[in-house]
């Protein structure tokens, strides 16, 4: 996932380190702070989460705290969904406003502005429909991105355009990954084409 969380170094008079987040998009970065601070040793470093060894100088429980960088993670993974399936670009002015959104719940998730972040993206949207082509020369339909429900791997799904017309579902890192081709050059598993073409 293209957000991270950390513990910034720096600490303030209560000897606390403000929680930061780094979202990375389409090859930049927006970083922000999640709006509270915590003695270092409430961090885990491994779940990114804040634990209950300490309260901040404020008392402010730790449920809220990681309610915060819960409903972050959500946004952020709703918004990037959103932006695949429309075939739209975030850019820097989205991403801040769903930060602020983010932040301005309190740390509930803001389900209310879900459409909002939609329709920005629909206004950016390249095309309706998005086409690949397999290295090996079969043309398929994106029809979908989702989650596996066991693993919540991210899956793309997608449908056959020759044959019986089948949909297929394949992790998105496997989708998106490289082969070596017969000629044994590195190419694109699926390769993005304008028109579908039969």
């Amino acid at each position: 996932m293209p957000l991270k969380f950390y513990l910034d170094k720096r600490k303030n008079k209560h000897g606390e380190s403000p929680v930061r987040a780094v979202w990375s998009f389409n090859g930049n970065r927006y970083q922000t702070t999640m709006g509270f601070s915590i003695p270092p040793k409430a961090w885990d470093d491994k779940e990114k989460r804040v634990t209950a060894a300490e309260y901040n100088h404020k008392k402010t429980p730790v449920t809220v705290m990681n309610g915060f960088i819960q409903s972050m993670e959500k946004a952020v993974n709703h918004v990037e969904n959103f932006a695949l399936m429309q075939n739209a670009t975030l850019t820097k002015d989205l991403v801040t406003r769903v930060v602020k959104d983010v932040l301005a719940a309190g740390g509930e998730y803001p389900k209310d502005k879900e459409a909002l972040w939609r329709n920005v993206l629909r206004e950016r949207r390249r095309n309706t429909d998005r086409y690949f082509q397999h290295f090996r020369g079969g043309k398929y339909k994106l029809i979908a991105y989702g989650k596996d429900s066991e693993t919540l791997e991210d899956v793309v799904i997608y449908q056959a355009l020759y044959g019986a017309n089948q949909y297929w579902v394949r992790p998105k890192s496997l989708f998106e990954s490289t082969v070596i081709d017969d000629n044994g050059n590195e190419v694109k598993r699926f390769k993005e084409i304008t028109a579908p073409g039969r």
